[in-house]
């Protein structure tokens, strides 16, 4: 019997004892005991955008992504201790209107390829299709939608595939379920930004304060005391030693396919 096949038989189980509690399938956990859970469908929508994004990686004549497929040894190993190069934005480089660096992708965390992937692709159609003008927060929205895709990649890799947790990317995903993804981006000075994460910071300091508060509740670093942590402090969670596990099969049944093998 599969986990898979095993999860679904403790959902119907669940289902009987507990009516309507079985509808989430799917939870993402953070290091806190706090989840997230997802439905299945919910899932599979998130598995397909993945998918057309990948295509689009691939077919895109207009765009030239550098990824790790085709550049031996460009992949990195992210440790607890500089969470900074998990972040997408600091993984992504734009060049130019036509060409992108992702080569930079985490080692250890393969099986959140699609994450990155589903970044880079979404990141340059910000690039190519909006004014660099805009204000300031209307950038951080699109940056915030654009990190939302990231997120669903990510939820991927916990969900289906396996993935180790990694609180530096467990956090995106918590503080967009708490509202609080704008602030993150601008408090963490994701560098897609530019000097608008600071500017966003001073104008919106209620919002910046509740995600400094959420966090330290939420995600404190470790070994500090959430109701002392300085919020300005280093955010270095050591969320464990991150390790490759055996795939699990997509809400359907689909076996999964590692992105740059046959364009999943």
């Amino acid at each position: 019997m599969t986990r898979l096949q095993a999860a679904a038989m403790r959902a119907a189980v669940c289902s009987i004892l507990l009516p309507g509690a079985a509808a989430a399938q799917y939870t993402v956990s953070a290091e806190n005991g706090d989840t997230v859970q997802f439905e299945s469908a919910a899932l599979r929508a998130m598995l397909d955008t993945a998918r057309a994004l990948y295509a689009d990686l691939e077919e895109d004549p207009r765009v030239f992504y550098m990824t790790p497929v085709g550049f031996p040894g460009s992949r990195v190993t992210v440790s607890p201790e500089d969470p900074e190069a998990s972040y997408p934005w600091n993984v992504v480089t734009v060049l130019s209107d036509s060409t992108v660096d992702a080569r930079p992708m985490p080692a250890n965390f393969r099986e959140a390829d699609r994450a990155y992937y589903n970044y880079v692709v979404q990141r340059m159609r910000v690039v190519r299709g909006t004014d660099p003008d805009v204000p300031c927060d209307s950038l951080l929205a699109l940056e915030e939608k654009v990190v939302g895709s990231f997120a669903d990649g990510w939820i991927l890799s916990r969900t289906l595939f396996g993935g180790p947790a990694f609180g530096p990317l467990d956090e995106l995903v918590f503080a967009r379920k708490a509202g609080l993804l704008r602030a993150l981006l601008a408090r963490r000075n994701d560098r897609q930004l530019g000097a608008c994460a600071g500017q966003w910071a001073e104008e919106n300091l209620d919002r910046v304060a509740a995600y400094e508060a959420w966090q330290r509740e939420n995600f404190p670093v470790t070994g500090e005391d959430p109701d002392t942590a300085d919020p300005d402090a280093d955010q270095s969670p050591d969320p464990g030693e991150p390790g490759q596990e055996e795939p699990l099969a997509d809400p359907d049944g689909a076996a999964p396919v590692e992105p740059g093998v046959d364009g999943d």
